[in-house]
């Protein structure tokens, strides 16, 4: 490869093989990450990306800076991001697969296929069109929503599935996702934890301005416990979280609020949750009665309610 071809490949898929080999033969360290002089630019940048995560903002061109900053950015990114909670850790995968989705158009097909078999296994081959194999084809729309994703519905012939050069692009930004959440969550050297504990401030002062009650009075004990319980990294049953979205769209809260709370969740798949949020709002869907919670064995004790939503309606 090139040295351009591959400077342009670090410049848009800083998680590539590329990068990986780049960190490996500058020997990165954290403390390089978190004090070196010649790396400020990109401790700049890894702090413009996770707060362009924060405000859900999409990258419109590439960023001015070099090759060396932008993966350096990403491995700071990531780490903090992974510092703060898997809340944090999502929005920055999010924002990274769009960012990718769209930087992506920039690379020519052979580029595009190098990186998904060089970065992900891709299997991917040429036959009067490109086929990529079921295996990584349901890897990777896993997560990707719409009846024309499922196998059913696709071309597939000996183990491959036909697809077009941006439907590859899209599967492989559901990799980039899945490749940022498998970040750990490590001890930071002081710089860097300072530049996560201003990100977990930000994100904190966010999701409480998004979570004020729009009504006056207080939520009733089972929504409180299943708040409480999403914030806590929890899941929930299917069950648990039609009671709990119905309930808050009921009493104000926007699609896009329940969605955040939801992000919470460690099977989160924003697609997923935004499609149920939307189709309970499209119903107008009333909460469960007070004796369904307590079959569905949702209901912490008697509060004295008749109904889920008296006093706030």
């Amino acid at each position: 490869m090139s040295r351009m071809r591959e400077s342009k490949i670090l410049l848009i898929a800083p998680f590539s093989k590329e990068a990986a080999s780049l960190l490996e033969e500058q020997g990165l360290t954290l403390e390089d990450l978190a004090y070196d002089p010649l790396l400020e630019e990109a401790r700049r940048l890894s702090r413009e990306r996770l707060l362009r995560a924060l405000d859900a903002r999409t990258p419109a061109r590439l960023p001015v800076t070099n090759p060396v900053n932008e993966v350096y950015s990403f491995v700071a990114a990531k780490l903090i991001a992974a510092r703060v909670g898997r809340s944090m850790l999502s929005r920055l995968a999010n924002y990274e697969a769009k960012r990718f989705m769209e930087l992506s158009e920039r690379l020519s097909k052979e580029e595009l296929i190098h990186l998904a078999k060089s970065t992900f296994s891709v299997n991917l081959k040429e036959e009067n069109g490109l086929w990529i194999d079921v295996t990584s084809y349901s890897n990777g729309c896993s997560g990707i929503g719409g009846s024309r994703w499922r196998l059913v519905n696709r071309i597939v012939r000996r183990g491959y599935v036909l697809l077009d050069d941006r439907e590859l692009r899209r599967l492989l930004s559901e990799y980039v996702k899945a490749k940022v959440m498998d970040t750990p969550r490590v001890d930071l050297p002081p710089p860097l934890e300072n530049v996560a504990k201003e990100i977990s401030d930000a994100f904190a002062k966010r999701m409480r301005r998004r979570y004020r009650k729009p009504r006056k009075g207080d939520f009733p004990p089972c929504i409180r416990d299943l708040i409480a319980k999403l914030r806590r990294g929890e899941n929930l049953t299917h069950q648990a979280r039609f009671a709990l979205t119905s309930f808050l769209l009921n009493v104000g809260w926007s699609e896009e609020q329940v969605l955040d709370l939801f992000r919470s969740a460690p099977d989160f798949n924003e697609r997923i949750a935004s499609y149920q949020i939307s189709h309970i709002a499209r119903r107008k869907y009333k909460p469960p009665s007070c004796e369904t919670m307590k079959n569905w064995g949702l209901c912490p004790g008697d509060c004295g309610r008749r109904y889920m939503l008296e006093g706030l309606d």
